[in-house]
């Protein structure tokens, strides 16, 4: 995100720059196109009242960049007239668009026995909607008349001050949705003398002729601008969700794959917890696990008064069996033994290996008499299974049984140490008892 916004800022300052730059572009002229009619890209010819039978006589004179014409005014004609006529194109139906333009300057030197006698002026539009092209007079009349004396110099017209002519509208029986000025496709500029002439010399010398406009308003301008600035922001926002998007995805796959590899380490941990808590060969509890319990249960016990009771095992000359026979052997003695005894004890007793061939059973709420019986019963059973020794060999175990009386845990199992020693000592194969406090040798 930090980079995005660095991004960000970099593209603001950029618009910045450039909207400064492009409003003074503009301010200072840059968006000005201006369109020069000269010789070299039109042509200039004479019209006179001679289509109407007049005795009018012009004639044209062309230089590099003007034209003069002289004519010799003669009232024989309804309308006596001359003037300069320009094509801008060589087709009359494939004129030049001058809608972009928003004014014309004319300069003009007008000599006429009137003082401050005006010409006339036609921007002439071709529509196929209106006009024929082989009908001169049906191209559109934008008209002006001014008068532009003698060295006044350039003269600027907007263009909407230009104005149809009404007898061309009414002659051509015009629609009203047509009948406005109309610059789009000005094929023919013309430059006539005054509405009412009289029998003289009259000369229009044509200096200049352009139109004035600009590549872009300043309306367009400030419009495209914004525009700019809101796709710039809308595109922004877009990439912003976009990353955004992309990173809350990123995120929640990050989160799946910590969520998974956590549930891993879980499986892992229980895994290691209960091997941690579980003797590898036997597969039943370790003296590590029943530890802390032992603890707990014994405080609990004499505090509620229930009895409690523990066995203490031990397999009689299990080294014989380790170097007789070897340790994977033996190994697999230990196993059967510890499986054999789970299947001989209640539910709520609690077996576990305390080391090498000694075995623990704990008896919650169970006195010394019940037991004595478990106890029993696994002697037996030890004693009379087929092990898979040789005849005269065969697998017993010893066991000491003490029930928990006002001691700790630690006593408890001293004294049930102790009454295995003694049953050791007495020829094994058996069971001895430790009655509260006493000392066994």
């Amino acid at each position: 995100m930090t980079r995005l916004n660095q991004w960000l800022r970099l593209i603001v300052l950029f618009l910045v720059c450039f909207t400064i730059t492009a409003y003074g572009w503009f301010i200072f002229g840059g968006a000005k196109k201006e369109y020069i009619v000269t010789p070299q890209n039109s042509e200039y010819k004479i019209i006179d009242d001679s289509v109407q039978n007049g005795a009018t006589t012009a004639i044209l004179a062309i230089r590099q960049r003007s034209a003069l014409l002289e004519c010799n005014i003669v009232n024989k004609a309804k309308w006596p007239f001359c003037e300069i006529a320009i094509s801008l194109t060589d087709s009359v139906e494939e004129g030049i668009d001058l809608s972009a333009y928003h004014s014309v300057g004319i300069d003009i030197d007008y000599t006429s026995p009137l003082e401050g006698e005006r010409v006339r002026v036609y921007l002439r539009n071709f529509d196929s909607a209106y006009a024929n092209p082989n009908d001169p007079i049906s191209l559109k009349f934008n008209a002006i008349e001014y008068s532009p004396g003698f060295d006044a110099g350039l003269q600027v017209f907007p263009l909407h001050s230009f104005q149809v002519l009404s007898w061309w509208i009414a002659d051509n029986n015009i629609p009203v949705d047509k009948s406005n000025r109309q610059f789009d496709n000005i094929s023919i500029i013309e430059i006539a003398t005054g509405s009412y002439v009289k029998e003289s010399y009259y000369a229009i010398k044509l200096n200049r002729i352009v139109f004035y406009g600009e590549w872009i308003t300043e309306s367009s301008l400030v419009k495209l601008l914004l525009l700019l600035w809101v796709v710039t922001a809308v595109v922004f926002i877009i990439i912003e969700r976009f990353v955004l998007h992309r990173k809350i995805k990123k995120t929640e796959e990050r989160s799946l794959r910590l969520r998974d590899a956590n549930r891993v380490l879980y499986n892992k941990s229980l895994k290691f917890e209960h091997l941690a808590c579980t003797d590898p060969l036997t597969r039943i509890r370790n003296r590590h696990t029943v530890t802390e319990w032992l603890e707990d249960i014994t405080i609990q016990t004499r505090l509620n008064q229930i009895p409690f009771s523990m066995i203490f095992i031990d397999l009689d000359h299990f080294k014989l069996v380790n170097d007789t026979y070897g340790h994977s052997f033996g190994d697999e003695v230990l196993i059967k033994f510890a499986a054999t005894v789970e299947r001989l004890i209640r539910r709520s007793d609690v077996f576990a290996r305390w080391g090498g061939e000694e075995f623990v059973i704990f008896c919650p709420e169970t006195n010394m008499g019940t037991a004595v019986e478990i106890a029993e019963i696994i002697r037996e059973t030890i004693a009379t299974k087929d092990w898979g020794f040789d005849r005269e060999f065969n697998l017993t175990c010893s066991l000491g049984v003490a029930e928990l009386v006002d001691e700790t845990s630690e006593d408890l199992i001293n004294r049930v140490d102790l009454a295995l020693l003694k049953a050791k000592k007495m020829g094994r194969n058996r069971i001895e008892i430790s009655w509260e406090h006493q000392q066994l040798k």
